[in-house]
């Protein structure tokens, strides 16, 4: 095994993932040299791209609010590139009758159709959470005091048993099982204000796709080794020196570092401590994520019509939602399977045909599908997925950094830390970089 002291100076971000971009971005910006490590060819993780007649389509997260600021800077800082409208535009059935929920123009019909889906006491307690995020929308990322005194008085019981059944059928789900992959009786109160910050804002998606800001970070990131295809076994910490333990595809690795930041998914991250640390091991594979596969799929004639351009269905449904994949696409449809019923149906080992036919089954009765020939398909199955937390989480990133703390070069940031939005990973990016340079730079 050979030994490399020569980055002793840099630091090492371990992911190339969202957090992991966030993270070199912002160690980049403060002039510390990187190296990024990342097991697969190329970086993005979650929010990667395929290519569909020649065109980029995203597979993974890509919608991007209008209250994103950091990560709309970081866009800005690599030249800009041009959004387009993404909007909120989706249905459900309820009690057999198809119910619309939009942003465009409708504001005081969505109001009054929360307030009948939540109730009288679903609204007593939902109400005051909206305000505080709306007031405050640094208060809609993990790990605030608001959401914690939540956490402390109520995350005993699941986010499903905190509302009526209505409530957390037809107002909550939409929200967490898209979002976490989730059920509401697998979410916790305590974690819920990412989701309202979700509700509360309007999106945006980019025009040529995320692959051309991925493209755009490597040409502009000249401090920033990306060591793809090098797969991490192990992180050993000491007082002086964080060692990574890595292969290249084909000799066995390891260099040191005054920092390195852990970025992967937190199951993933669990693994390179199993011995060096094994109770922050523990710590990180009790964070809960659940998986989710994605098919975009484009027709021969338009699925979707204008004024109705998704559906969201019910906990009994392996499809949690379908839509348009954007503003103009109204014949190219995002399958999203995920949820409970999702994980006993669509697994790592479905055929992806026949998951796609399975999708068009369920949304024959609301849109444009009988008779309508498939073009071509992209299809993926994203494991680790969606992020779900944990129950007083809050007191599991404490416990983390009590650990970490101990250890002045090691760090750990991902979707677990601030919420798993574009956003709140740069948020949390932004942090963790912050309390390094403090720490040991300056």
């Amino acid at each position: 095994m050979g030994m490399n002291d020569a980055s002793i100076s840099k630091a090492a971000v371990i992911g190339g993932g969202v957090s992991g971009i966030a993270a070199a971005y912002y160690l980049q910006k403060n002039g510390v040299p990187v190296d990024l490590y990342e097991s697969l060819p190329g970086i993005g993780g979650r929010i990667g791209s395929d290519y569909m007649n020649g065109r980029p389509l995203d597979y993974g997260g890509k919608n991007i609010g209008l209250k994103y600021e950091r990560f709309r800077e970081f866009v800005k800082d690599l030249g800009g590139l041009d959004f387009e409208y993404f909007g909120f535009n989706t249905s459900q059935v309820i009690n057999g009758r198809v119910s619309a929920f939009t942003k465009e123009n409708e504001r005081l019909y969505n109001i009054l159709r929360v307030l009948s889906l939540a109730g009288l006491t679903g609204s007593i307690k939902l109400v005051p959470l909206l305000n505080a995020v709306r007031r405050d929308p640094s208060l809609g990322f993990l790990n605030t005091p608001y959401f914690n005194a939540i956490a402390d008085r109520y995350d005993q019981r699941s986010l499903a048993s905190f509302v009526p059944d209505k409530c957390a059928k037809y107002l909550l789900r939409p929200v967490t099982v898209r979002m976490n992959g989730a059920e509401p009786g697998e979410c916790f109160p305590g974690n819920f204000g990412s989701n309202i910050a979700l509700l509360l804002d309007s999106y945006e998606q980019l025009r040529e796709g995320m692959q051309v800001m991925l493209d755009r970070f490597r040409l502009f990131s000249s401090s920033v080794t990306f060591l793809t295809g090098h797969h991490v076994s192990k992180v050993e910490a000491a007082e002086d020196v964080t060692r990574v333990f890595y292969t290249d595809g084909s000799d066995r690795l390891s260099s040191g570092y005054k920092v390195v930041i852990v970025t992967l998914p937190a199951i993933q991250a669990s693994g390179l401590f199993r011995e060096s640390l094994p109770d922050v091991a523990s710590l990180l594979a009790s964070v809960l994520y659940n998986p989710v596969a994605v098919a975009l799929v484009a027709y021969h004639e338009n699925v979707f019509t204008d004024m109705q351009r998704a559906m969201v269905f019910d906990q009994t449904s392996p499809l949690s939602n379908a839509g348009a994949y954007g503003v103009g696409d109204l014949d190219l449809v995002r399958y999203t399977f995920s949820g409970k019923a999702a994980r006993k149906v669509v697994t790592d080992t479905a055929d992806p045909k026949e998951v796609v036919a399975l999708g068009e089954k369920i949304i024959e009765p609301y849109f444009h599908i009988r008779k309508n020939r498939r073009r071509e398909y992209i299809y993926k199955y994203i494991s680790p997925g969606l992020c779900a937390y944990s129950p007083f989480h809050h007191r599991l990133l404490e416990r983390l950094d009590e650990y970490s703390g101990k250890y002045s070069g090691l760090y750990f940031t991902g979707d677990y830390r601030r919420g798993a939005s574009l956003e709140a990973c740069f948020r949390a990016s932004a942090e963790t970089v912050n309390c390094a340079m403090k720490r040991c730079f300056r």
